[in-house]
């Protein structure tokens, strides 16, 4: 049986959620199925994860109107003539796009992975014209599909929603102990963790906000918030500012599973989300999860059942939430074992053959 040609493209690897799963997502591929490549559009940065994972080309864009390195990619996409194009994040979903839709590459796909409010207009406009030669956008969330669909005026009709699984795996990692003495933790002491890009949607300031409030009831508390982005050095500051030096640490890019093991309570403060893929990770390994009421989370973490929700943008209520979890193991162990079974069913194996089945009826359809 001949192989499907199906090329992914994403803008670089940095540390994300989209990023992390689109490696994954490669790893399991069917080789006997497909015959994948993979493309970025700019270089990668400090912090990269694409060390994890093989890209066949990358296209070096000096900026995303570079039109000598546009052309390049339109020749490359012509001559490999694949059959499949799915791309990932804005700058891969327009470039990429235009020129698979130039190149009359018969099935193409795009995902949301997240909802974005603050697009900009020309960004909303783009999308809508290419969604008309986009045969699927897949999003990770009905709350995504709903709000992306008003957003840019597109049918509901057009877009997939898969949710994208808890992405763990048996790698061989330090144990919480080894972990707690490589970053002075004392053996006894809760830990309060976060993992995630560090941007403004993530909500990491309201976060930090309410950390006083919980030390204030919990003084030897400790908080890791791990991840990489443009407000690294903004949060830094503001940890000073606060005098939470000691208590809180942004140690970076990190294994997110191994700060999962060593996590009491686990925290997403976001203020505007679809559904973290650190959330489902942490409802798999049977965390007590305090979230915000934003996008799709409600529907995972239910409140008092699954984890507990506090309102976005609300240092106060998070840091009440919190504290209501360091107070009670019994109630930890509860709401975590709750989290565990809400999210079983959720797997890559099933990812995988739902979009195995998407892209076979899209080929299907297009062949016929």
């Amino acid at each position: 049986m001949k192989k499907t040609k199906i090329l992914f493209a994403v803008p670089r690897f940095s540390v994300g959620g989209a990023e992390k799963f689109l490696i994954r997502h490669l790893a399991a591929l069917d080789r006997e199925r497909y015959a994948p490549s993979l493309i970025t559009i700019f270089d990668e940065q400090k912090d990269s994860c694409a060390d994890q994972v093989h890209i066949d080309r990358c296209f070096r864009f000096r900026s995303t109107w570079d039109i000598a390195a546009f052309f390049r990619l339109c020749i490359y996409i012509r001559k490999e003539r694949p059959d499949v194009v799915v791309t990932h994040l804005f700058t891969a979903n327009l470039l990429v796009r235009i020129a698979a839709i130039l190149a009359r590459v018969p099935v193409i796909i795009s995902y949301e992975h997240n909802i974005y409010p603050n697009k900009r207009g020309w960004q909303v406009f783009m999308d809508r014209v290419l969604s008309w030669g986009t045969n699927r956008i897949i999003v990770d969330s009905d709350s995504a599909r709903t709000f992306t669909a008003q957003q840019e005026s597109i049918p509901l009709k057009k877009f997939e929603t898969i949710f994208i699984p808890p992405l763990l795996d048996e790698r061989k990692r330090r144990t919480p102990e080894a972990l707690r003495s490589d970053l002075g933790i004392e053996p006894d002491a809760p830990v309060v963790v976060t993992v995630s890009r560090l941007v403004i949607d993530k909500g990491h300031t309201y976060l930090i906000d309410a950390i006083p409030h919980v030390l204030a009831q919990y003084p030897r508390a400790r908080f890791l918030i791990g991840g990489w982005g443009p407000l690294k050095q903004g949060l830094e500051a503001q940890v000073e500012k606060l005098g939470l030096r000691g208590r809180v640490t942004l140690p970076g890019r990190v294994d997110g599973q191994e700060f999962l093991a060593l996590a009491d309570v686990y925290v997403d403060p976001s203020i505007s989300t679809d559904l973290p893929v650190g959330i489902m990770e942490a409802m798999r390994e049977g965390k007590a999860i305090v979230a915000t009421s934003v996008g799709d989370v409600p529907v995972f973490i239910e409140n008092g059942v699954t984890g507990l929700i506090a309102p976005p943008k609300d240092p106060p209520a998070l840091a009440e939430a919190i504290c209501t979890m360091l107070a009670d193991t019994d109630l930890r162990a509860t709401l975590g074992r709750a989290a565990k079974e809400k999210v079983a069913g959720y797997s890559l194996e099933a990812y995988i053959h739902a979009f195995d089945a998407l892209v076979e009826t899209l080929l299907l359809h297009k062949r016929s």
